[in-house]
């Protein structure tokens, strides 16, 4: 067992100092279609309701409801994406106890590269209150760009469906209060 945690620590090791050079493609930009991911997840019924999705073992980004979407790119190794967590759960909570929010905005993250046991150990660890979809062979975060994380994207769905990118960020938020000025200009 102290094997493989020293190997799962090594892996984050490489994967936090190698990942941001490996990472410099373009992301990303603002007013691009937002790609229709899939995620193979097994969502708690928590999740379900949050997303209001169905049941089924693979959810599509374009079933999960709201007119605005915040995506955190992350990875559970990566300290900068770490501090993120505490603003991200504040804008959670935010939303969810805003009548005039809730179930309009949605909050996921996508943790590229990590498998489904390194992504419960880090829900578990920092207390993460929104979905968190495993990313682990970095097809999400390809079809992205390849940004580097802690990566921040919000979608708009228009009037005919599509998922157009409003917003994008580069690394950390100081407070949910620069987050929350951001939904305001795009609802």
């Amino acid at each position: 067992m102290n094997s493989l945690i020293i190997k799962i620590h090594s892996i984050g090791f490489l994967l936090v100092f190698l990942f941001p050079i490996v990472c410099l493609a373009k992301s990303v930009d603002s007013d691009a279609i937002f790609p229709d991911l899939n995620f193979k997840n097994a969502l708690s019924k928590e999740e379900r309701v949050y997303l209001e999705v169905s049941k089924k073992r693979t959810v599509s980004f374009k079933e999960i409801k709201g007119s605005l979407i915040i995506v955190e790119l992350t990875n559970t190794y990566c300290t900068s994406c770490r501090k993120n967590i505490s603003v991200l759960n504040d804008v959670y909570s935010m939303i969810e106890n805003d009548p005039l929010l809730k179930g309009k905005i949605k909050v996921i993250s996508i943790a590229s590269g990590n498998n489904k046991k390194e992504v419960e150990m880090f829900i578990k660890e920092y207390k993460i209150l929104y979905p968190v979809f495993t990313d682990y062979n970095f097809e999400a975060h390809e079809a992205m760009g390849s940004p580097r994380v802690p990566y921040t994207i919000f979608v708009k769905r228009d009037d005919k469906g599509k998922n157009i990118v409003v917003y994008t960020h580069q690394g950390i938020f100081e407070s949910a209060k620069d987050i929350s000025n951001r939904i305001n200009e795009f609802l």
